[in-house]
């Protein structure tokens, strides 16, 4: 691939916050799962699984146990700063007609060196599923698809609550879930920091390091 096609997909790439009902075609699931396998993972250790799931029936129940569990996020919110507040859109994902959750088998940690193991372990773990959620990303894109981040399906209640619907194993840990299908909107121009500001060269340049004012500025810019 050219790089500047790689940057054009990479550019492209964002968050669908609402699908169309329409299906899409099995095929398409299955060169998102291609890339995806092949991600990079600690020790080559290759932790992932996926769970596709179209049958609307489920796909409702797990919305209705990630709403429940959101439900106590939105209060927790409300602690903060008023223009630090997450504003909560309209979960625009329950419209897609396929979820892929990834998943992650913790057994996996033994491949990696036994310092690391008792180190690092979990990190390591979650790397591996990050980069492989990123690969799910760019192929969904790729495919002229969108896709949706659900990252709430992996906090303890709504993760113990799915994995009993899903018959999930004990061992098998619920990363994050990835609402799939085509857009039915056009997403608003990106925040993108300004490349100048984020490099350092041999040493951090101290000259950049951002004030607490200006990161708040920042995130309340990105609200």
């Amino acid at each position: 691939m050219e790089y500047d096609n790689l940057l054009e997909l990479v550019k492209k790439r964002r968050s669908t916050r609402k699908f169309k009902p329409e299906p899409i075609p099995d095929d398409y699931i299955d060169k998102i799962i291609e890339v995806a396998r092949w991600s990079p993972s600690g020790a080559n250790s290759q932790p992932w699984e996926f769970i596709i799931i179209k049958k609307q029936e489920v796909r409702e129940k797990i919305i209705e146990l990630i709403n429940e569990n959101t439900a106590f996020a939105h209060k927790v919110e409300h602690v903060r700063e008023p223009d630090l507040q997450f504003k909560w859109a309209a979960p625009g994902y329950v419209r897609a007609p396929v979820f892929i959750i990834l998943c992650g088998d913790t057994r996996t940690r033994e491949a990696y060196p036994q310092y690391t193991v008792l180190e690092r372990g979990s990190s390591h773990f979650t790397s591996g599923l990050a980069s492989c959620f990123l690969y799910m990303n760019l192929a969904v894109t790729s495919l002229g698809l969108g896709a949706q981040w659900i990252s709430s399906i992996a906090y303890p209640y709504a993760q113990t609550l799915v994995k009993n619907l899903l018959n999930v194993p004990r061992e098998i840990e619920l990363y994050h879930l990835m609402a799939v299908g085509y857009p039915d909107i056009e997403p608003k121009p990106r925040v993108v920091r300004e490349r100048q500001e984020m490099v350092h060269y041999d040493y951090y340049d101290m000259a950049k390091f951002r004030t607490e004012q200006q990161i708040k500025d920042f995130i309340v810019s990105l609200r």
